[in-house]
């Protein structure tokens, strides 16, 4: 990052001497603090200082930031920070909005912001943002801390399954999840087909059912939701892979999901590692 900076913008980075273990895809997180760096570079105009810093964060209580709250415990805090042109208010309420952009026509797509939200949060993190017109803005992130334990034992899984083409259908109302979901795809060798909308996603199907090689739907949506979309694609081609994501998973889901006709259940926040196994699982049984 330091070499491609403008010659008079300048960087303050400070980093904790022993490192701070977060549990996270490590691609995502190098894009999500590239997005960031990447932004708050563009915010200057080629002159001011960008600082960012990592460092340990105890949280005792719940903590309102200005895009939801973080929960008590220990967490991972990363801060960009800029001396920019900032943010007025009507922007920041919406640059988390999948192609919002500020910038020119033909200088970037709008996703950079929506991902960075997407991944942290579905990670099980926080962000927050603080800006004003001429002040600059401020990026704060907070990533649950776990042991270093924990990180080596993920080490010792082996390496990630990945797909070789196949079309994965994607349904999440929330489209910041939805682009990681599908990034997520992309990286691990598939083709995602995503869809923002159960009904329009059903449509998709059914007017091509052999398009799709296996299907990934959140559970709860507006219209139609995971259980009952899935259902429908099994009637259609009981053949096909579902799997079905949800934040709650009890026994009635479970039971719910099966006679849907969904392979496997997961558990929010799902990580690639996750979804590249079961994934693997599913299409193996094919």
């Amino acid at each position: 990052m330091r070499g491609s900076l403008d010659p008079e913008i300048s960087l303050e980075a400070k980093l904790p001497s022993t490192p701070v273990q977060v549990f996270g895809d490590a691609t995502q997180l190098h894009q999500v603090v590239m997005n960031l760096c990447t932004n708050a570079i563009h915010a200057m105009g080629g002159k001011g200082t960008l600082r960012v810093t990592l460092e340990t964060a105890e949280v005792s209580a719940e903590r309102p930031l200005a895009h939801g709250a973080v929960a008590p415990g220990t967490y991972a805090r990363l801060t960009v920070e800029d001396t920019g042109s900032g943010m007025d208010e009507a922007t920041l309420g919406r640059i988390f909005e999948p192609f919002f952009t500020t910038k020119e026509v033909g200088k970037g797509t709008g996703l950079g912001l929506a991902l960075v939200y997407g991944i942290i949060t579905d990670a099980g993190g926080a962000i927050d943002v603080a800006s004003a017109p001429g002040r600059g803005t401020t990026f704060t992130i907070y990533m649950p801390r776990v042991d270093v334990a924990v990180v080596a034992d993920d080490e010792k899984q082996g390496p990630v399954a990945r797909g070789h083409g196949e079309r994965v259908l994607v349904v999440d109302d929330e489209q910041p999840l939805l682009a990681v979901t599908a990034e997520v795809l992309s990286r691990l060798g598939y083709e995602p087909v995503p869809f923002s909308e159960s009904q329009a996603a059903l449509a998709e199907f059914e007017a091509q059912p052999g398009r799709f090689d296996a299907a990934i739907t959140d559970e709860v949506m507006p219209g139609l939701s995971g259980t009952e979309l899935a259902g429908v694609i099994h009637r259609h081609r009981p053949e096909l892979p579902i799997l079905l994501v949800s934040g709650y998973i009890g026994p009635m889901m479970t039971e719910r999901a099966t006679a849907a006709g969904v392979n496997e259940v997961l558990k929010k926040p799902v990580q690639s590692r996750e979804i590249a196994a079961a994934l693997a699982r599913v299409l193996a049984t094919r």
